[in-house]
């Protein structure tokens, strides 16, 4: 409706007017849904939410509220963010994205609560490979569209036939830097030094426990655990079946600074 001039009406407050108030205000004229009564709103201070738009019938609340049935209520605080909420990362549209976006980094958590991190040894592989419930937990990834700076498509939400490599912001034990998620010379995942020996991850959306995952595969194979550890531990690798895929929650933290 088309703002008019009207006149504050004193006894029913700030928020609503009528022709025979006093004070002139500007104001959007509106039929209260409580009483039916021809009032303003002032727009300055107030917000005018329609409950029967065609019908003219809403109700004048202060800024910043909301209604709850017909009453005006203190709009909601907002979620969080979801960098270290601790909640798993959903899509934003079913079907369309995985809910992860380039640019961004999370930690990997499996369904029996145990981060995504390093193991330890006294092989040449020591330290690097990717093992649930390790002695390294919660590697930081971060969710690249390119291997030479991770500076593409940043912010841009990934879907579902989305490929992306994951930068290793631990990097290896005894090197500097970060790494990448690659392969470690035999059955098992590990950090690759450099970008060549990323591999491409993909990934589908799947739900447990009333939360949202995703099952990761290594494009055009897919994703297993190659080695029998103790109950709750396993290994990351290549599986040959695009089909077979490892199921991981994905929080979304911040991400470091490479030293």
């Amino acid at each position: 409706m088309k703002p008019t001039s009207l006149v504050v009406l004193s006894f029913l407050g700030p928020a609503v007017a009528s022709a025979t108030a006093l004070a002139e205000r500007e104001c959007t004229s509106f039929t209260s849904a409580l009483t039916l009564e021809k009032l303003c709103c002032d727009t300055s201070t107030n917000s005018l939410i329609f409950v029967d738009k065609p019908l003219g019938l809403g109700i004048c609340c202060a800024l910043g509220s909301i209604l709850e049935g017909l009453k005006c209520v203190p709009a909601p605080t907002p979620e969080p963010s979801p960098i270290c909420s601790g909640k798993s990362v959903c899509p934003q549209k079913s079907g369309t994205d995985l809910g992860i976006k380039y640019g961004h980094c999370y930690a990997l958590k499996s369904l029996n609560e145990q981060y995504l991190g390093h193991d330890s040894g006294s092989d040449t592989l020591a330290g690097t490979r990717y093992v649930v419930d390790g002695e390294t937990p919660g590697v930081v990834f971060r969710v690249c569209a390119d291997k030479d700076t991770c500076n593409t498509s940043v912010d841009k939400l990934i879907g579902v036939s989305d490929t992306w490599w994951m930068q290793d912001q631990f990097g290896v034990p005894t090197g500097t830097g970060f790494g990448w998620l690659g392969k470690g010379g035999g059955p098992d995942l590990a950090v690759a030094q450099n970008s060549t020996g990323a591999l491409v991850v993909g990934g589908s959306s799947l739900c447990f426990g009333g939360k949202c995952s995703i099952c990761i595969t290594f494009p055009p194979g897919g994703a297993s655990a190659p080695c029998p550890l103790p109950p709750g531990q396993s290994h990351l690798g290549v599986s040959n079946n695009p089909n077979h895929c490892q199921v991981f929650y994905w929080e979304e933290v911040g991400c470091r600074s490479e030293k």
